[in-house]
């Protein structure tokens, strides 16, 4: 039997469960200018449970979710959607929408960003989930804002307008340039580069690079070959040997453990690709520093 398709009719809805907690960012700081600089309206960390239930028939912001633990469901009028840690929800502005939890806590992060030119590309946006490269670094610097945004003094009221500028810079990165609606391959590949030097020692494929991207792997071999004349494995090795440089300067640890650090549990395989790139073993750069 063929399925029908039904319409959802969206309206203008806020329900509360007994155990959510929200807290809005407190705008009453000097934040509040910086705010205003970067087109940002309103932010907030909400933590909700089964019960709670937000819709919205023609929104006037542009929101952005960020979820961060448990998961929730997005819809329209046609579709649901459901949203993970790590995804970003995207739901323009005067489109209808809703979303509420799907597990006992999901907790999110989320920013309204005013309808106005500086996000005007997001008009062409439909309701969209899809991976964020930047949900751990913004929580941080979050948590690095509510905490200054406590404080009275003027150092903290300047602290914590520097986290919202902070904030707006990331925002802009995930979103893109504005020519499209998509992080731009640029900021990809520099998030790329700093989730492998986090972990030089981690197991890197091209299949796990290619993930972290949101990519095929077909694709990230186009994009690091055009932005850095290699392939993502040679990538890889030259961020691996590039801090192995700078341990041997640094550190006293024989090469066979700096080895171990950068991911090279051989130390032959080590010593083998540090001469192919420095042109040097490891012993004799060392011995020139």
């Amino acid at each position: 039997m063929r399925k029908v398709r039904t319409s959802r009719v969206i309206g203008d809805l806020m329900q509360w469960s007994p155990q959510c907690r929200e807290h809005f960012f407190p705008w009453l700081t000097r934040a509040a200018d910086v705010m205003q600089t970067h087109s940002i309206a309103e932010a907030g960390i909400t933590e909700c449970h089964p019960g709670y239930n937000l819709e919205r028939s023609a929104p006037r912001f542009h929101l952005l979710v960020y979820s961060t633990e448990g998961a929730g469901e997005v819809f329209d009028s046609v579709r649901f959607r459901r949203v993970e840690p790590g995804q970003l929800l995207i739901a323009p502005a005067l489109r209808p929408f809703g979303y509420r939890p799907v597990t006992p806590t999901w907790r999110f992060m989320w920013f309204h960003l005013p309808d106005e030119e500086t996000w005007a590309f997001l008009r062409k946006e439909t309701l969209t989930v899809r991976k964020s490269l930047f949900t751990d670094t913004l929580r941080r610097v979050t948590e690095g804002f509510l905490e200054e945004s406590r404080g009275r003094t003027d150092s903290h009221h300047e602290a914590s307008g520097l986290y919202i500028s902070l904030i707006a810079i990331y925002v802009q990165r995930e979103l893109g340039s504005g020519s499209d609606t998509h992080v731009g391959t640029g900021n990809r590949l520099d998030h790329l580069c700093a989730l492998v030097n986090a972990d030089l020692a981690g197991n890197w494929t091209v299949e796990a690079l290619a993930n972290v991207v949101g990519v095929s792997p077909p694709h990230l071999h186009h994009m690091v070959r055009e932005r850095f004349g290699t392939s993502p494995m040679r990538l890889v090795t030259r961020l691996r040997m590039e801090r192995a440089q700078e341990w041997l300067i640094i550190h006293d640890a024989p090469q066979r453990v700096i080895g171990e650090m950068v991911g090279y549990q051989n130390e032959f395989a080590f010593l083998v690709a540090f001469k192919r790139f420095s042109g040097v073993t490891p012993k004799e750069f060392r011995k020139r520093r």
